[in-house]
């Protein structure tokens, strides 16, 4: 996966640019970065750092600094984004979050290593660790914690709980709010059956929760154990009214997996970038026209391999970068799920046509409205 940049040596005059998107570098006469950013018209960029000066406007004037430019041109908001994000991470690895390149997000972490877990925010990805997301302000991640907290009964104390450690003075464990595992009130085995569930209801896998319930509450009722059966009849009850309340759910780091279906220089041809646990792992372009044939054998070599769950910063942050075009879906992105890999190709089809189907009926109505005139 490679973005080849064109470079131009500065000669005093307007540079050749085209109008297009892309990606531009400003060095200058002894080779320092001056200037990294994004622009939706390269030419027109370039004309107000190195055109001609007007007491009107008052641009950058890069002429007597400048050595030589590099540009690449992009197709799509999430091609410029990807390509920008990669030169500020290069360039500034120590400051390139602070550039607001793309929205960053707050993830949702539950640790399964810890004994008794507990649910934390958190920006960065560790391996090992659950994360969820994402969530666009603070105050969804906190109405969720606590629903999480009151229908699952996961601890929201600070203490290290190991149990056999009571802790009267907390306010939680005076109002029972939680399992109080401190005074082993609940084994750790448990506890983690009271996390897989809060887990799947954060993806919205509430009938595995539903059909768990269920079955205990006929095991229960079959040996004539009535208030037990009745104890899970009321956890199910509490399942069904925070589903009323919250209804969001939320993407797994480590099972996110899509196919972004890009657009290119021409409607013959589309851009594919291979999203993968969070990662994007490979961005190639192909034929429409020859799609099928050669793009089944990419999925499966990408998908089907066993993913590994690396502790990296790119793993949030590009899991943030595709999160943006979830939450604000542009026309130009077309986000695919990887569920069947035998599917897949027979999806990406889809999306084209569907593509070209609306370009043609805006072409359509522009050129009725311009019959009308």
């Amino acid at each position: 996966m490679e973005f080849r940049f064109e470079t131009i040596e500065y000669d005093k005059s307007l540079p050749s640019l085209p109008k297009h998107s892309g990606v531009y570098k400003i060095f200058d006469i002894r080779g320092k970065l001056i200037v990294l950013d994004k622009t939706s018209n390269l030419f027109e960029r370039f004309e107000r750092y190195y055109g001609e000066r007007s007491e009107r406007v008052r641009d950058l004037d890069l002429r007597e600094i400048t050595g030589r430019i590099e540009y690449i041109r992009t197709e799509s908001t999430f091609e410029t984004l990807y390509v920008l994000y990669l030169e500020r991470k290069r360039y500034f690895p120590k400051t390139y979050r602070k550039m607001r390149t793309f929205r960053l997000f707050t993830l949702m972490k539950i640790n399964r290593k810890q004994r008794f877990p507990r649910i934390y925010a958190s920006r960065q990805v560790k391996a090992g660790v659950d994360y969820f997301g994402p969530f666009i302000s603070r105050g969804q991640f906190t109405k969720l914690k606590t629903t999480l907290e009151r229908t699952f009964k996961l601890r929201p104390c600070l203490y290290n709980i190991r149990g056999n450690d009571p802790h009267p003075d907390c306010l939680y464990f005076q109002m029972h709010t939680c399992s109080r595992p401190c005074n082993n009130d609940i084994d750790r085995r448990g506890y983690l059956e009271d996390v897989q569930d809060a887990v799947c209801f954060i993806e919205g896998r509430d009938a595995e929760i539903e059909q768990s319930l269920i079955r205990k509450m006929n095991t229960f009722a079959a040996e004539t154990k009535f208030e037990e059966a009745e104890m899970v009849h009321r956890r199910l009850d509490k399942l069904h009214r925070a589903r009323q309340e919250y209804k969001d759910t939320f993407f797994s780091v480590w099972k996110f997996n899509y196919i972004a279906v890009l657009g290119a220089d021409s409607v013959s041809r589309c851009k594919i970038a291979f999203i993968k646990q969070a990662r994007i792992v490979a961005f190639e372009q192909y034929e429409v026209a020859s799609l099928k044939d050669c793009f089944d054998e990419d999925v499966h070599r990408v998908f089907r391999v066993p993913g590994d769950k690396s502790t990296s910063d790119a793993v949030y942050d590009e899991f943030c970068l595709v999160a943006n075009f979830i939450v604000d879906p542009l026309q130009s992105v077309d986000l695919v799920p990887i569920g069947d890999t035998d599917s897949v190709a027979e999806l990406v089809i889809q999306r084209l046509q569907q593509r070209r189907r609306k370009r043609k009926s805006k072409e359509e109505l522009a050129t009725k409205g311009t019959e009308g005139t």
